[in-house]
């Protein structure tokens, strides 16, 4: 028989309003972001935080609605939550869940505070992953650039694949943003726009898809170009300029 998803949420959802120990409820995933993503397919996961008091059979019994489309991906502790996420912890790739998300419930007031902090760059590591992005960036179009002169066609290719990841890190990183998981590349570009992005949206995405595709090194010769100088308006200019002596890179 299938498991009705729907009776299973709002039976756990009545259980967490009523319950005093149980502080804040919230999706994960793409029910977390738009319900547009929601397929008859998709399954749902939700995290649960609960008092630092609460007791481990509640801990139990709310971890009991688990199934293989219900996925109860954490019951935390309020003290837990807090540090759930953290840039140098083990579930710092989590992050992207929190952007653009709403708490269901939040009885202490500070659950959405929390989850809006956990969804961004913090601030005191911003420069450093711009500076990674940037030095990551700059060396995949660098050999791209010098195989594509020497006709190796698919050398040059790989290298401008890789380095597409690191140019939305560094775009998204210079706003203090998080790059969005690749299911909401689009989404997000469309939905939250890159506030310091050269081109439109849809001319981005274009190129971007086309580089991926083909590795064309006209197109990330165009895009490479404005990044430069993005990051030099930015405070980068250092960085930019210890590669202004290596092929294309400086020109």
């Amino acid at each position: 028989m299938k498991e009705n998803l729907e009776e299973k949420y709002n039976s756990l959802l009545e259980e967490c309003r009523a319950n005093e120990n149980i502080l804040g409820f919230f999706f994960g995933g793409s029910r977390g972001k738009d319900k547009n993503f929601i397929t008859k397919d998709s399954d749902m996961d939700v995290y649960i935080v609960i008092s630092d008091n609460a007791s481990k059979e509640l801990k139990k019994k709310l971890e009991s609605y688990e199934s293989e489309k219900f996925q109860i991906v954490a019951v935390m502790s309020f003290t837990e939550f807090k540090d759930y996420g953290n840039w140098e912890g083990d579930r710092s790739w989590d992050r992207y869940n929190f952007a653009h998300n709403k708490a269901i419930i939040d009885k202490t007031g500070d659950i959405q505070k929390l989850m809006d902090e956990k969804g961004k760059l913090p601030l005191e590591i911003q420069k450093k992953v711009v500076s990674d992005a940037l030095g990551g960036y700059f060396n995949q179009v660098y050999r791209s650039a010098k195989y594509t002169r020497d006709g190796e066609k698919f050398s040059a290719y790989l290298d401008a694949s890789e380095s597409m990841p690191l140019l939305m890190t560094l775009l998204y990183a210079l706003e203090g943003r998080l790059r969005p998981y690749n299911k909401y590349f689009e989404w997000e570009l469309h939905n939250h726009p890159l506030k310091l992005l050269p081109w439109s949206v849809d001319e981005f995405i274009a190129d971007y898809k086309h580089i991926l595709l083909t590795g064309d090194f006209e197109t990330q010769s165009k895009i490479f170009k404005e990044v430069k100088k993005l990051l030099v308006d930015n405070g980068f200019s250092s960085q930019v300029k210890e590669w202004e002596s290596l092929y294309f890179v400086g020109e």
